[in-house]
């Protein structure tokens, strides 16, 4: 091969990262359990409104 990466190599990198990525995305989901949610008033003005 002339300077170039093996393809497997590069697979394997990037089944890494991916799994990385997954594991991220469920640690950012689900791992704050223990945070209590905030809840924001959302006040919807009533369609008699007059602005």
């Amino acid at each position: 091969m002339r300077g170039g990466h093996d393809p497997r190599q590069l697979d394997l990198i990037a089944a890494g990262a991916l799994l990385v990525l997954i594991f991220g995305a469920f640690e950012l989901l689900h791992g704050r359990a223990d945070i209590p949610a905030t809840t924001t008033a959302f006040i919807v003005p009533s369609q008699s409104v007059r602005w």
